[in-house]
């Protein structure tokens, strides 16, 4: 999204196993009346599937600043949600210069939940993205079965919580005087079309990085203004991973979510306005 002349640059980071259209399609309209807003596919996700380099976390940030190069963009805020906050906070350490701001949503410093199991899930994970490489055929067809299941699933959760947003008061505010959009249904079509584009082998890297992922020391050090987004219903990274990220970063503002993890795509209303607003102050 182009934005409005001299707006500043917003780069959205998506979660695991999801694209940049599947996480932000509700986003860009509407961010993008405030800001130029770039939102990539990561390693290995939506249509930088087969072919793309091994997933790695620091990899994906270094791919986040030859974006920015191509684009000609100096300096951005990064919003990362999820597995993108990973991505982001790394982005942050290793190109400073080019932060303008950090806005980190639904994530933590550290996502494993057995740490004495981290040297078990290297190992089988490395084994499985291996063997994936080795048949990509076969993995790509077991990818394409289980993201069936699992998006059918979304959708019918999703469908069950579409009035959320109207309930809180927000279905009669007209986006084009700038509210954010109202509840809608959760993932379209076109939307879970590109995820089996996808390789199943950067999804298992993707999580053994993950599992592996600890910026607990040295979060502490990062100088670069920061917001974070705590998603109060959240079952997959739990509000108090998120809480203790938030306390690790210097002068981090803090927003309150009352959602679970797809916050952005089922609770727009309540979900958009803060991430404007995270992202405003940051460059203000």
């Amino acid at each position: 999204m182009a934005g409005p002349p001299g707006a500043p640059v917003v780069v959205l980071l998506h979660g695991w196993m999801a694209t940049a259209a599947l996480n932000w399609y509700g986003s860009l309209g509407y961010l993008g009346r405030s800001f130029r807003v770039i939102a990539p596919d990561l390693r290995g996700h939506g249509r930088l599937g087969r072919g793309a380099p091994p997933f790695t976390v620091d990899g994906c940030a270094d791919d986040i600043a030859r974006i920015e190069d191509e684009l000609g963009v100096g300096r951005a805020v990064v919003v990362g949600y999820s597995m993108g906050g990973a991505i982001a906070q790394v982005f942050a350490k290793r190109h400073p210069e080019r932060t303008e701001g950090l806005v980190l949503c639904a994530t933590a410093a550290c996502f494993a939940r057995r740490l004495k199991l981290r040297p078990t899930v290297r190992v089988i994970g490395h084994l499985g993205a291996a063997a994936v490489r080795k048949w990509p055929d076969g993995g790509q067809r077991f990818l394409a079965w289980r993201i069936a299941r699992h998006d059918q699933a979304a959708v019918a959760r999703g469908a069950r919580d579409r009035d959320g947003d109207t309930k809180q008061g927000l279905a009669g505010r007209a986006e084009d005087e700038g509210a954010a959009p109202t509840a809608r249904p959760v993932h379209p079509d076109w939307a879970l079309a590109e995820r089996p584009m996808a390789d199943l082998a950067a999804f298992i890297e993707a999580g053994v990085a993950l599992n592996a992922y600890d910026s607990s020391v040295w979060l502490p050090e990062l100088d670069v203004p920061a917001a974070v987004l705590v998603t109060r219903r959240d079952k997959i990274v739990a509000p108090w991973r998120q809480e203790a990220m938030a306390a690790l970063i210097r002068g981090a503002r803090r927003y309150e979510i009352d959602a679970g993890h797809d916050a952005v795509v089922s609770r727009p209303g309540t979900f958009l306005p803060a991430l404007r607003d995270a992202c405003s102050g940051l460059v203000a």
